[in-house]
């Protein structure tokens, strides 16, 4: 059973999880990929930055699919809260995510 209060809660935790990653991303890999030329040069540099990028990407990705989903989570809440439903009352679960 899941109610509101707990699909608010975990579209919450969401949130926070989709900013922790996205300030790793800004305070750690988008520094190292704009300092990178001016330290380290070369195929084997090439080839960090290469991966760098991906693991960027990659991250951006997920930031935006907890983003989405904590969307979600909220439309089915504020679905319950319309709908009357009580506290703790069967709804969409947050396992859903």
């Amino acid at each position: 059973m899941t109610s509101a209060a707990s699909l608010d809660a975990a579209a919450a935790r969401l949130r926070i999880e989709a900013q922790r990653i996205e300030q790793v991303v800004a305070g750690y890999l988008t520094p190292v990929l704009e300092q990178l030329p001016g330290v380290w040069r070369g195929p084997a540099a090439d080839r960090l930055e290469q991966q760098l990028l991906g693991h960027r990407t990659v991250l951006r990705s997920v930031t935006r699919e907890l983003h989405r989903r904590s969307i979600e989570l909220d439309s089915r809440a504020a679905q319950l809260r319309a709908m009357g439903a009580p506290p703790g009352a069967e709804g969409v679960g947050a396992d859903a995510i």
